[in-house]
């Protein structure tokens, strides 16, 4: 089961690197779609159902269903209960409802099918084809490159106009109240409280009351945390940069009342972009030392990676360096042995790849 939020590439990479025998997409409004040699066909619940059954006989079928959650209850059911279970099968997801169903305790499912959470586009990844600071940042995003043109700014502005929607789905089947609750955490997340007890300050609640919520908001991939050095708690930061200063420019000014190309859209682009490269190279360590990120707020320090608890890395992220900035990292953190990097644009690449 591959799930995540929408427009991580799910579906791309399904239909682009899957060998399948048999696609079936879930609409919205209850139709199934069966691909064909001529195009979509549409079935029933029933016939899909009947369909379904057989199919999982043969074990050389493998099966896509696309936006499962969409389909009735049942359907886990069907699975579960199956005689003969040969067939490979792919189960696509991207709502509150594949956790709340497919992935809490006692699900049917559980044991069944394993889960494979997709995210944003590896650092990794991303240094093989890209080398600016924006790129990097807001193209890890898979959906916006659909609007790059040379001009990262342009294709934030033209995914603004998708962010609502995209989050809107996630949440469709929660009741409004939960859900504005969770548009909560996200407008709280992007004007900068990134602790707990003061998300739920800023939505009037306490922190116990938000646990649940952002606990879901991390198993979606729609928030990433990072532990404090040397502490026993976590900053939540929103994971990806587009979602973030949509949330972050609509919370403080409105988007709707925001003319994109005033300079209030480039003041919130450039005073943000700094902190979304240190998240990138944050990740980009970790991944190129198979470690765990963390932060270090006293003496601040941008990215300390640990493996198994051990300090490996520190580095502090500028978009320009000073010659200076390397003897103030190493003074800040002269009691730990460890790699020690300063990271900015000109020497990204050749430092995380």
């Amino acid at each position: 089961m591959l799930y995540g939020r929408r427009k991580v590439g799910k579906t791309f990479l399904v239909r682009n690197f899957v060998k399948y025998t048999h696609y079936f997409f879930v609409e919205r409004a209850g139709p199934i779609l069966m691909e064909t040699d001529y195009g979509f066909k549409t079935l029933s619940y029933e016939t899909f159902k009947t369909l379904i059954y057989e199919l999982l006989k043969d074990e050389r079928n493998v099966i896509v269903v696309d936006e499962f959650q969409r389909l009735p209850e049942d359907f886990v059911d069907l699975l579960h209960f199956a005689e003969e279970k040969k067939a490979k099968l792919i189960l696509l997801g991207s709502s509150m409802r594949v956790l709340k169903n497919v992935l809490s305790a006692g699900s049917p499912l559980l044991g069944l099918v394993k889960p494979v959470k997709l995210d944003l586009i590896r650092p990794s990844d991303m240094l093989k084809v890209f080398s600016s600071v924006e790129e990097l940042v807001f193209l890890r995003d898979p959906w916006l490159i659909q609007f790059y043109e040379g001009n990262v700014r342009d294709a934030v502005k033209a995914g603004f106009a998708s962010v609502r929607g995209l989050i809107g789905e996630i949440f469709l089947e929660e009741n409004r109240e939960l859900t504005e609750t969770y548009e909560g955490i996200l407008r709280a997340l992007a004007v900068g409280y990134v602790f707990p007890k003061d998300v739920a300050s800023f939505l009037g609640k306490t922190s116990s009351d938000i646990k649940s919520f952002l606990a879901n908001l991390l198993e979606m991939g729609l928030v990433k945390r990072i532990k404090v050095f040397g502490k026993k708690k976590w900053i939540y930061k929103i994971t990806s940069p587009v979602i973030d200063l949509f949330y972050y420019l609509d919370t403080k000014y409105g988007i709707s009342e925001l003319s994109l190309d005033n300079k209030t859209f480039e003041q919130a682009y450039k005073e943000k972009l700094p902190k979304y490269f240190e998240d990138f190279v944050r990740t980009a360590l970790a991944e190129k030392y198979g470690g765990e990120e963390e932060v270090m707020l006293s003496p601040e320090v941008d990215v300390v990676v640990t493996v198994r608890g051990k300090v490996v890395c520190c580095a502090e992220v500028k978009i320009k360096a000073r010659k200076k900035d390397l003897e103030l990292l190493k003074l800040k953190t002269s009691n730990l042995d460890c790699d020690k990097l300063i990271v900015d644009a000109n020497t990204i690449t050749s430092l995380l790849k």
